[in-house]
């Protein structure tokens, strides 16, 4: 029997809403991984399926399902490591975040666990209607250390390396979403802002 897939949307903390055939989910073929990562780098998740079988003959066109963006804000964070790992993999990022509704904290572990299909390690963090970020805490794996940064910006990709002060952001076209800094680049612009 054949059954579709199925996309369910977190309408609030209760609920899921089936957004299968409105966005166009329900394909018939097996489908052997899902990626949700910000691929062209314009603040909201985005989605790659790898949709054909695993022998050679049994194929099918993987989809790329472009998020057409909500106008809601985001901060994507890259986080280096220096003494457990460089990917910062493990460490723990809360984002607190001033809202129309009061403050909000927002958690995001970084890793990626799955058979066949994986999200990358930059975290994206969708924030909502917030009016600012009050501060972003990382945990480190390992090292029971807490790095706290300040005047961070909304909309904004920032790359974080542990023990050093503030973060650097990384800049990219508004038109074409490319990157403007490399994630390997050391020239980023440094902002300092307040750490404690």
């Amino acid at each position: 029997m054949l059954v579709p897939k199925v996309m369910l949307r977190n309408k609030d903390d209760k609920q899921f809403q089936n957004v299968t055939t409105s966005v166009g989910f329900g394909h018939l073929q097996k489908g052997h991984g899902v990626t949700f990562a910000n691929i062209d780098n314009d603040g909201d998740q985005d989605i790659y399926h790898q949709l054909g079988g695993f022998y050679p003959g049994d194929r099918y066109r993987n989809v790329l399902f472009r998020n057409p963006g909500h106008g809601n804000h985001f901060l994507a964070v890259n986080l280096v490591g220096t003494q457990s790992n460089r990917s910062g993999i493990d460490a723990r990022i809360r984002v607190t975040v001033d809202t129309p509704r009061g403050k909000r904290t927002l958690h995001r572990a970084v890793g990626s666990v799955s058979s066949f299909g994986g999200s990358p390690l930059r975290q994206k963090i969708g924030l909502g209607a917030a009016d600012s970020i009050e501060r972003v805490e990382i945990d480190w794996p390992g090292s029971g250390n807490t790095q706290v940064l300040r005047e961070v910006p909304l909309n904004a990709m920032i790359r974080v390396t542990k023990g050093s002060a503030g973060f650097e952001l990384i800049r990219f076209d508004a038109h074409t979403h490319a990157l403007k800094t490399p994630l390997v680049a050391s020239t980023a612009i440094r902002c300092l802002g307040q750490t404690s």
